[in-house]
């Protein structure tokens, strides 16, 4: 009589844990970085399109949106989905005061928007 074996040996099934273990140890960091990266741009661009609106409101209105932007985020003309907030740190944006009246520094000295 002749047996057969049909599984894996221990030996073929540990070589296969090693191998999904080394993928993994490469793939998730470059995942995470990504996310990261991907967040802190969206942080950049949404100061982008909240100044834009903030000279629009200027154009339009024919005077500037208060320091804590209250008056252009309850208008639905500028933002009719709501004012963005940060997606890395999840806060809001504040305007620096006048005679600037932009989104400036959100970044700088926060350590959750480096990658």
């Amino acid at each position: 009589m002749k047996k057969e074996n049909a599984g894996f040996t221990l030996l073929e099934a540990m070589l296969i844990v090693i191998l999904i273990s080394i993928l993994a140890a490469i793939v998730i960091p470059r995942f995470t970085v990504s996310a990261n990266r991907a967040k802190v741009q969206s942080c950049e661009m949404n100061r982008a399109i909240i100044n834009k609106q903030v000279e629009a409101y200027y154009f339009i209105e024919g005077t500037w949106p208060i320091d804590s932007m209250v008056d252009i985020k309850t208008n639905v003309n500028y933002f009719p989905d709501g004012i963005p907030t940060c997606p890395v740190d999840l806060t809001s944006y504040q305007l620096v005061p006048s005679p600037v009246h932009r989104v400036l520094n959100h970044r700088e000295g926060d350590d959750t928007h480096v990658f």
